[in-house]
């Protein structure tokens, strides 16, 4: 009997943060191998503490993630304060888990609408979802635009924010901005419950797995910022024991590190918190728990979406108490000496925990970094939920339903790849048959009747993750003798760092625009290639390395305002300055 043999190889995963892949083979309708590739380049963010002084060191790892710098600046902040025997205040102590409520309610709005649901919903992207369930969406972003408020009320802005330090807050934060975010926070508590109703009518998978359980835990109250790591096998320990009982390890398929409890993978994250906090939920969220048909503990990842939908409604009942009681004060932060010594600091990630140690000098240099984030813990459990749950769904499903069934699993960990160092595109062997990708059109749009004065052409980029050829080329176009010509007749050429939704406040203006972005390496056919947005709503973020891809942004855009007349999206893997000029002047019709 012949030996059939299926490899999957998903070089990019969509819909989720950061760069990463999946290899998959079965043979004889068995997995033979599969890993969850991560290949995005070291970040050295640990290398790059040493050396720095403490006060730099909340600013330096909120730029680890732009979805969750809260908890990286609260880890670090309690690791240090530990080290130099700060005691925070209850006022403190309070804003701070008020400063997490926000990155919270951010993370999980996100993760549930924009990312998750659309595959529960049979949907490629919140875009097209939100043609039918567009009051869904926008309950949605309504939550997520609540929390980006609250983290900015104490950090100045929800991405990478600043107001964060050692010893507390740069400043409290005025009356008159609480008082605004509290009436916000009660209207949406029925926002929230809601969305916890919604979620628990979807049709979820039956995937029960025998799997670990980890998570901070307190006597008094649901995890933020302190607490002693717990599991449902047993352990309970200080934080200053993780290395005793968790160890790193190095893959071959993956630059991040992958890490085990006594040798086994584990869950971090909304369900296992859950799963061991629910206990110290308020009553309040006890109540809404009770009428679903989602019964908690659960061993069924796929119930993580509900699961932060609870988590949604625990911080709008945490923010509601704390806003209700806020008084100003003339201390937001805390006086103290540098010292030398080691201390480690352990809090709840929207993704689970995140653990860090640090090793300060006597002036409160740092001369040792380990930073734990969720998604390298994750990493071993989801290749292990990936085998189990495929086996379940069926391994001799068509290539499109396997695929789509195994970035379901992974979304459901919303796992921040670029923490731990996007989604999956597919290639199938089966029976020896190579199924590859269709390629995009290249055929060069030409615009007509053109208005100079109401033209633009866009660069988009990211100073970040070395994403520069939107912003180099439009550096090459200004340089160019045709296109200044055109910039005298009212042509506008400017640059925008990875403008998501957003965008539509940079094209408004226009009746004619091109964007010009960068394209992933291993979406790359050639050098260039000019994008049909009509027929990329299936692979809306294939083409871009941002949270939201540039084509979603688009699409979303049209849902709630029209485009300009004209639009062209020029997507480059590389620069050829000649093929870039020529292909601008065509779609301008420049003669």
């Amino acid at each position: 009997m012949p030996t059939e043999t299926i490899k999957i190889n998903v070089p990019v995963l969509v819909r989720v943060e950061g760069e990463g892949a999946l290899e998959l083979k079965i043979e004889n309708k068995i997995i033979t191998d599969l890993k969850l590739r991560i290949y995005e380049p070291p970040r050295y963010f640990e290398k790059f503490l040493e050396g720095r002084n403490y006060y730099d060191v909340p600013d330096t790892v909120a730029r680890i993630c732009g979805i969750c710098p809260v908890a990286y600046q609260m880890s670090a902040s309690h690791a240090i304060e530990s080290i130099f025997g700060v005691t925070t205040t209850p006022w403190i102590r309070a804003m701070r888990r008020l400063f997490y409520c926000g990155e919270w309610l951010q993370s999980h709005s996100l993760h549930i609408h924009l990312l998750a649901a659309p595959d529960f919903l049979g949907f490629n992207s919140a875009i097209t979802m939100s043609s039918e369930y567009g009051n869904e969406v926008r309950r949605g972003l309504k939550l997520q635009a609540l929390g980006n408020d609250l983290v900015t009320l104490f950090g100045a802005r929800s991405v990478h924010p600043v107001g964060a330090k050692i010893g507390g807050f740069s400043k409290a934060p005025n009356q008159k901005k609480v008082n605004e975010l509290l009436a916000r926070v009660i209207e949406a508590k029925q926002d929230a419950i809601d969305l916890i109703h919604w979620l628990d009518t979807l049709e979820l998978p039956d995937d029960n797995q025998d799997f670990v359980s980890v998570a901070l835990h307190h006597d008094n109250e649901y995890p933020f910022n302190e607490g002693r790591l717990i599991s449902d096998d047993g352990l309970d320990i200080d934080i200053n024991k993780f290395e005793n009982h968790f160890k790193e390890m190095q893959v071959d398929h993956s630059t991040a590190l992958h890490c085990l409890l006594e040798g086994k993978p584990y869950l971090v994250g909304p369900l296992a918190r859950l799963n061991l906090n629910k206990d110290q939920l308020p009553d309040e969220v006890k109540k809404v728990m009770q009428g679903l048909k989602t019964q908690f503990p659960s061993k069924n990842m796929f119930h993580s979406i509900i699961a932060r939908a609870i988590e949604i409604y625990f911080c709008l009942i945490e923010a509601e108490q704390l806003l209700t009681n806020y008084e100003t004060t003339n201390q937001p932060c805390m006086k103290f000496e540098p010292k030398a010594g080691t201390g480690f600091g352990c809090t709840e990630a929207p993704r689970g925990f995140l653990w860090h140690r640090y090793d300060m000098d006597n002036k409160g240099c740092v001369t040792k970094a380990i930073i734990v984030p969720p998604t390298s813990q994750n990493q071993p459990r989801i290749e292990e939920d990936l085998k189990t749950s495929l086996i379940n769904f069926g391994l001799d499903k068509p290539k499109d339903d396997l695929q789509l069934h195994a970035e379901k699993v992974i979304r459901n960990y919303d796992p921040c790849i670029s923490c731990a160092t996007h989604f999956l595109d597919l290639n199938l062997v089966r029976d020896g048959i190579i199924e590859n990708s269709k390629k995009q059109s290249k055929i060069i749009p030409q615009f007509e009747n053109i208005n100079l004065t109401k033209s633009v052409i866009i660069g988009i980029g990211s100073p970040i993750t070395n994403d520069y050829l939107g912003w180099q080329a439009i550096d090459l176009l200004q340089e160019n003798k045709n296109i200044h010509t055109l910039i005298e007749k009212g042509l506008s050429l400017f640059k925008l760092d990875r403008p998501g939704i957003l965008l539509t406040e940079s094209i408004r203006d226009y009746d004619h625009v091109i964007i010009i972005d960068a394209v992933k390496p291993k979406s790359a056919k050639a050098q260039s290639v000019w994008l049909n947005l009509d027929k990329l709503n299936s692979v809306t973020k294939k083409y871009s390395s941002h949270e939201i891809g540039l084509i979603d942004s688009l699409q979303y855009i049209k849902e709630i305002e029209s485009l300009p007349d004209d639009i062209a999206v020029l997507a480059i893997a590389e620069i050829s300055d000649e093929k870039l000029i020529n292909d601008i002047l065509q779609c301008l019709n420049y003669e």
